[in-house]
């Protein structure tokens, strides 16, 4: 098995396989047979690998004994067969810890993916999506948790949500897809191929309130940041982080909530045309954020009930279709406010671009 010497995609590991081919670390109580698989370089080559790269490893950068750090480090062959050089040739070797070296050799590659991937997609795809893409063919439809558990690589439940709002929002990133990749139940929050849900999420305007407030903030902020506003900008009106605002495009991608029909039902203009309020145009910034104070300063996607979680997915999506005798077909006059205010901050950006 061949493996290129590249760092990981994320913080990714393994904790229950055997390592990997090439393996050399001083708990090695055996050399293998000459010319297997998990054939380990003698000791010599060792140090001089470890010295060569300062007694850390190549993709986390964990340091070993030797650099004052506890890491187990192991030798790896980048190339099992080279052409123009030994085997074990320095320049053909590299160093790992124990957990990068097993994910290095059991990472998912894109050729293993059960569906077409073009070449942009699998250059920005990581190892996990396509271990998700497999998980899906193999047990599709399946909540979050499940997916999570039955992946190869260490991946936690909120990681592998990011990684499906990605793989579920493919065709909005991708020049060269038309269709979608992945979809959500509304009705079960399950996740799988198109073909394998019935009731998809996409477009759906929830009855939940904090998940329709959710769903339009998602929305302004991709608007906002593809129409050109600057990132720093946008977390200060919404009061986010810079990294929430990544997981909200991610999120907002991956839904496709028709904010222009909420927001021509509550009064906003729609997509392309820019609202402008009394206020004298050279107002400062400062003055754009005491407007905007109104809009909620808490990272709403740290809080629920928003985005349903783990094993309580299919029973949030089913309580949140089956609806709730006191909510009307109307948002309270108190979300409708809500509503209102997060309407208000995208029409100052509105504004200040068009400056």
């Amino acid at each position: 098995m061949q493996a290129t010497n590249s760092q990981s995609d994320d913080d990714e590991s393994t904790s229950n396989t055997t390592a990997g081919e090439g393996e050399s670390d001083t708990e090695a109580s055996a050399m293998a047979k000459p010319h297997d698989a998990y054939e380990t370089v003698d000791p010599e080559t060792r140090k001089e690998v470890l010295e060569e790269h300062n007694h850390r490893c190549q993709s986390c950068g964990r340091r070993g004994p030797g650099n004052d750090g506890v890491a187990r480090l192991q030798v790896h062959h980048i190339d099992r067969d080279p052409d123009r050089m030994d085997e074990h040739a320095l320049e053909n070797l590299s160093l790992y810890c124990v957990p990068c070296h097993r994910w290095l050799h059991q990472r998912s590659t894109p050729d293993e993916a059960p569906v077409t991937l073009t070449e942009s997609e699998s250059q920005n795809l990581l190892s996990k999506d396509i271990e998700i893409l497999r998980y899906l063919a193999a047990h599709g439809p399946a909540r979050t948790g499940d997916i999570a558990a039955g992946l190869r690589v260490d991946a936690s439940v909120s990681t592998v949500r990011q990684r499906l709002w990605k793989l579920m929002g493919l065709d909005k990133t991708s020049e060269d897809r038309d269709e979608q990749l992945v979809d959500k139940n509304i009705e079960t929050g399950e996740w799988g191929f198109p073909e394998q849900i019935e009731h998809s999420a996409r477009g759906h305007i929830p009855d939940n309130t904090q998940l329709l407030l959710q769903r339009v903030e998602d929305e302004q902020v991709r608007d906002a940041l593809e129409r050109g506003c600057k990132r720093q900008h946008v977390q200060e009106v919404f009061g986010i982080t810079r990294r929430t605002t990544f997981n909200k495009v991610k999120r907002a991608q991956a839904f496709d909530f028709p904010l222009d029909v909420v927001s021509n039902q509550s009064g906003r203009p729609s997509k392309g045309t820019v609202t402008k309020h009394e206020s004298n145009a050279s107002e400062s910034e400062s003055d754009h954020q005491q407007r905007l104070g109104d809009v909620d300063n808490r990272d709403r996607d740290d809080r629920g009930p928003t985005e349903p979680m783990g094993a309580s997915e299919a029973t949030t999506a089913t309580q949140s279709v089956a609806g709730d005798d006191h909510r009307s077909e109307d948002v309270s006059t108190e979300s409708h406010q809500h509503l209102q205010d997060a309407i208000k901050a995208l029409q100052a950006v509105d504004e200040e671009l068009s400056l």
